[in-house]
């Protein structure tokens, strides 16, 4: 009987372990295909990526050190509609972000905060975690 309680209590740890990684692995996404999916449905995106941890490959437009001490990467989109832009939640990363020049290809890890969250600026926006590359 001990054997077997055992044997359960094991798989439902590998079976917590598995959802927790799953549940927290950052879905992979281009800045260009992130923009488009909020271009097309604001509503369905939100459900799918906001306040989900994403990994976004993108080619940076421009970077923005404004006079208040927000610092911000933009990064191209396709769309006329819809800018994408990146901010930062450590000095290191603002720091590298700022050495970036344009047309160099990024990949960030963050929050997707949508389109609503730092309403001084209009379009898509992400909470950098980490520079990945």
């Amino acid at each position: 009987m001990k054997k077997l309680s055992n044997s359960i209590m094991l798989i439902l740890l590998i079976a917590a372990i598995f959802f927790f990684y799953e549940e927290m692995k950052p879905i992979q996404i281009d800045a260009v295909e992130l923009a488009k999916a909020y271009n097309t449905n604001k509503i369905e995106a939100d459900k799918k990526y906001l306040n989900k941890v994403i990994e976004v490959r993108g080619i940076v437009r421009t970077y923005y050190q404004l006079k208040n001490g927000i610092n911000f990467l933009e990064l191209k989109t396709d769309s006329s509609t819809i800018n994408f832009y990146c901010f930062f939640m450590n000095k290191q990363d603002e720091n590298t972000a700022s050495k970036l020049n344009q047309q160099d290809t990024i990949i960030i890890s963050g929050m997707c905060v949508g389109m609503d969250k730092y309403k001084f600026i209009e379009g898509l926006k992400v909470e950098v975690k980490k520079i990945v590359e």
